[in-house]
């Protein structure tokens, strides 16, 4: 259980150095991570009290979560942590074509 809080806190600290896409306002990414962390890493009691059908869309996916699975959530943690540190285009710039 302690590293599914460390693991929270990972995600909330990425998604708080996340920036608003001025484009789209209205589709915050954060939110969207938000609710998925929640559900995935979230006691079970917040989950079942936090859900509610009739606000889902009925064009929505909704798609059944995984068995937690610590590594593949470190994974998803980095991944975020290198999009919020450019790490890509560091490394595209370094190379020479």
């Amino acid at each position: 259980m302690a590293a599914k809080s460390v693991i929270f806190r990972h995600y909330e600290r990425a998604l708080a150095q996340w920036p608003v896409d001025a484009l789209r306002p209205q589709i915050s990414f954060q939110n969207v991570m938000r609710r998925r962390i929640e559900k995935q890493l979230g006691p079970a009691s917040a989950k079942d009290a936090s859900y509610d059908p009739s606000k889902e869309s009925k064009d929505t996916l909704v798609t059944p979560l995984k068995p937690y699975d610590e590594k593949a959530e470190m994974e998803q943690v980095n991944a975020l942590y290198s999009l919020l540190e450019n790490r890509y285009a560091k490394q595209v710039g370094r190379r020479t074509i």
